[in-house]
């Protein structure tokens, strides 16, 4: 089932082990990598299967196939680490198809995240943490509304060094405002 709203590109659906090659093909590219700590080794078919297995088995996570008006596959997206006493979870987002990147994906992406986070889900509250150098998602999250909760300094290491990370939140009653002046969640 395929979720999305009037006047998107893209919408999301369940991932599927038969992405799993889709996945395979940009998985090891440290150019669509790069923002991710958790991906700074070599991931085989093997051990990528075995995610998707224990994804679709959690709980605590969602993960989505990110894919285009044809159905092609464009990345992957999820809400992790729910915590479900206090209703939120962690936003995650990697477009790694080719041509997927720079397109507004991310935006829309990131739109459909929370109308499920919100709507579906019934959590409270979603939180988003990147590299400090990563300007692309920080513009992405302050254009949709995300307010800036703080900096974790050097709080990871990857490619040998430390990385400052900057963590944005949004609330419920956050995106119930937002979602109208967004224009394009409307049934």
């Amino acid at each position: 089932m395929l979720f999305s709203f009037p006047g998107f590109d893209i919408g999301l659906r369940r991932l599927e082990m038969s992405d799993l090659d889709s996945i395979m093909e940009w998985i090891n590219d440290p150019d669509v990598t790069k923002n991710f700590a958790g991906m700074s080794s070599k991931i085989t078919r093997d051990q990528e299967a075995a995610f998707l297995e224990k994804m679709a088995d959690s709980d605590t996570d969602r993960l989505y196939a990110v894919v285009d008006r044809k159905g092609h596959y464009l990345g992957n997206a999820g809400i992790h680490k729910i915590y479900w006493p206090a209703r939120n979870g962690r936003v995650g987002i990697v477009l790694g198809a080719r041509g997927a990147r720079g397109r507004g994906y991310g935006q829309q992406t990131l739109k459909l995240l929370s109308a499920q986070a919100f709507l579906e889900l019934d959590l409270h509250k979603l939180w988003l943490v990147h590299y400090s150098t990563n300007a692309r998602m920080a513009h992405i999250a302050t254009k949709l509304g995300f307010i800036e909760e703080g900096r974790l300094r050097e709080e990871y290491f990857h490619a040998g060094e430390y990385h400052d990370m900057v963590r944005y939140g949004l609330l419920e009653q956050d995106f119930a405002t937002l979602a109208e002046s967004w224009g394009t969640l409307r049934e």
